[in-house]
């Protein structure tokens, strides 16, 4: 990642507050050290299993002492989300200056990350929380912030308006995130292939034919399947959007 790519430190947000005093134990942990517990379990389990608690039975301390460094679940939720925002920036591939091959690989390398962070798609698609921004601490980097404003580099780089680079950005983001969904909560139409085709042989095929024509190459479908026809579809779309958005400006 050149100079200029490289995300800016925060540096005047507000530390956490430590609420109330620090619970008698005879062992503490420090702040790093939970966080990284945390980001474990959300690597190898899932981000809904990540809990004051659980980081507590983890570590061998009062849930307490959690509470006292990481002020509530919504930090340690960020946290580890921030943790996977890193990782997700760090392995965008180099801009081409070929704005179609950049948002392709930056949509594979997004999905890629999404997957080895199991839960975290579903996270981002059934909350309002951290799904953008990050909570940090002073010195740290809000990776939400900067790989929000890499895309937003490249966007740009395209010469076309805002309006039109937030709705690709957008776009593009929401499919690659209900794919990653899809397949963490095995939700595509391969994986249940024999209750469809088990339920539809329960009728008459001549009453819905409709049904008939689409039930077996629909149960067929996976998640590759269907994000290699996508990302087609969507970057032909942009790139006629563009064209046309062109013609109007000139």
């Amino acid at each position: 990642m050149s100079d200029e790519t490289k995300p800016a430190v925060a540096e005047k947000t507000a530390p956490t507050k430590k609420v109330g005093r620090r619970p008698k134990s005879s062992q503490d942990v420090s702040r790093a050290a939970m966080v990284e517990c945390a980001v474990n379990i959300a690597r190898t389990e899932s981000l809904a299993e990540v809990s004051m608690v659980r980081i507590g039975k983890e570590l061998g301390v009062a849930a307490g002492m959690v509470h006292y460094h990481l002020g509530s679940r919504d930090e340690l939720i960020s946290s580890v989300i921030n943790a996977a925002f890193k990782e997700r920036l760090e392995r965008l591939p180099t801009p081409t200056g070929r704005w179609r091959t950049d948002l392709e690989q930056f949509a594979q390398s997004s999905l890629d990350t999404l997957e080895r962070w199991p839960g975290l798609a579903t996270y981002i698609l059934t909350e309002n929380k951290f799904r953008l921004f990050q909570r940090i601490q002073p010195g740290e980097v809000d990776y939400g912030l900067a790989y929000f404003d890499h895309i937003g580099r490249i966007l740009k780089a395209t010469g076309h308006s805002g309006p039109i680079g937030a709705m690709i950005y957008h776009l593009l983001l929401l499919f690659v995130t209900v794919i990653a969904a899809e397949k963490e909560n095995r939700q595509a139409p391969h994986t249940h292939r024999d209750f469809i085709s088990g339920y539809f042989k329960k009728f008459d095929q001549d009453s819905f034919p409709g049904a008939a024509y689409l039930a077996a190459p629909f149960s067929a479908l996976d998640s590759a399947t269907a994000y290699d026809a996508g990302i087609e579809i969507l970057l032909d779309g942009f790139e006629k959007w563009i064209g046309l958005a062109t013609k109007a400006d000139s």
